[in-house]
C-alpha cells in the first residue's frame, strides 16, 4: 500500500474514532470528566448550475490519483485539457417559494474528461434528493469537477488556488435502474451569477444523466486533497436554457484559463446516496 494510501486510510480512521466518541461520549479503556469532543459539521453543498464550456489553458499534472466511495484504492485516469464544463453556484426557488440560497458564492466548478485505465467498480445506488428518489446505474467515471475560483473580468489572481469547503467530485453517466420512475422535479426559478437581471424560469428533466462523487485527490508529489463533506453528492439534471455570458477566467490547481460559456447544461442538486448492489 503507497504511503498516500495508507495516509488516506489512518485519517478516515481516527475521523471515524472522532465520530464515534462524539457521539457515543465514552469509550472502553477512556475516563473523562469533561464533556465530548465537539464534533463540527462538514460544510453544506450547494446546488450547481453547469454550462458546456471550454477552458484550454489549463496545465494537467501527470500522476493524480482520485479516491471515490466506489473506489476506495483510487486509480490514476488520463486527465483531459480543456475544461468542457463550468459549474456556478446557484439559488434554486421552489413554486412553494422556499428558497435554497447559496452558502459559498465563491465556489465553483471547472470539469474535464477523465479516461480511468482500467474498469472501475460501478455499483447499482440509491439516490435521494428534493426531487425524491431513484435507483440508478452507473458507467464508468468521466469527469473530474475541479473547484474553482471564478472571474467575469480577469484572472482571479487567488492565494491559494483552490476556494474552500468545497469538494473536488468524480462524476459518473448514470441511468434509471429498469422499472425506476423518474424524478419528480417541480418547476424551479434559478439565479447564478449569469442571471443579472434576477432569478429565471427552468424545466428540469426528471431523468438524471450524471452523479458525482466527493473525492480525495492525490499529487504525484503526495500533496493531499482531502474530502470536505463525504455525505453529500451531486446528481445533475438536464435543465432548459438560462442566461450566459460569454467567457469567464477559472482559477484552480490547475491553473488559470479563460473559459468559453457555451450553453446551458445540468442543474446538480446536493443528494445523498446508499449502494444496494
Amino acid at each position: 500500500m503507497s504511503k498516500s494510501l495508507r495516509a488516506s486510510t489512518v485519517r478516515l480512521t481516527l475521523a471515524g474514532a472522532m465520530v464515534l466518541l462524539g457521539v457515543g461520549g465514552v469509550a472502553a479503556g477512556v475516563a473523562t470528566a469533561s464533556a465530548s469532543p465537539r464534533v463540527t459539521a462538514p460544510p453544506p453543498v450547494d446546488h450547481q448550475l453547469c454550462y458546456t464550456a471550454s477552458g484550454p489553458n489549463f496545465k494537467i499534472p501527470p500522476g493524480v490519483r482520485l479516491i471515490d466511495q466506489f473506489s476506495p484504492n483510487g486509480f490514476v485516469p488520463a486527465i483531459v485539457n480543456p475544461a468542457v464544463v463550468h459549474c456556478n453556484p446557484v439559488q434554486k426557488i421552489l413554486p412553494t417559494g422556499q428558497v435554497f440560497k447559496i452558502t459559498n458564492p465563491n465556489a465553483h466548478l471547472a470539469c474535464f474528461n477523465i479516461r480511468p485505465p482500467s474498469a472501475q467498480p460501478t455499483p447499482t445506488v440509491q439516490v435521494t434528493n428534493q426531487f425524491g428518489t431513484g435507483t440508478l446505474i452507473p458507467s464508468q467515471p468521466n469527469l473530474l469537477c475541479v473547484p474553482s475560483w471564478k472571474s467575469l473580468t480577469g484572472p482571479p489572481g487567488k492565494t491559494p488556488r483552490t476556494p474552500p469547503r468545497l469538494n473536488h467530485f468524480t462524476c459518473y453517466p448514470v441511468k434509471l435502474a429498469p422499472g425506476t420512475p423518474p424524478y419528480s422535479p417541480p418547476p424551479v426559478m434559478l439565479k447564478d451569477e449569469f442571471a443579472t437581471k434576477g432569478a429565471v424560469n427552468a424545466t428540469v428533466n426528471p431523468v438524471p444523466v450524471e452523479l458525482c462523487l466527493p473525492t480525495e485527490k492525490i499529487l504525484a508529489s503526495g500533496k493531499i486533497f482531502p474530502i470536505i463533506n463525504p455525505a453529500m453528492h451531486l446528481l445533475c439534471f438536464p435543465v432548459t436554457k438560462t442566461p450566459i455570458v460569454p467567457k469567464v477566467w477559472d482559477e484552480n490547481q490547475f491553473g488559470t484559463s479563460v473559459v468559453h460559456i457555451r450553453a446551458t447544461n445540468w442543474l446538480c442538486v446536493p443528494s445523498t446516496k446508499k449502494v444496494i448492489g
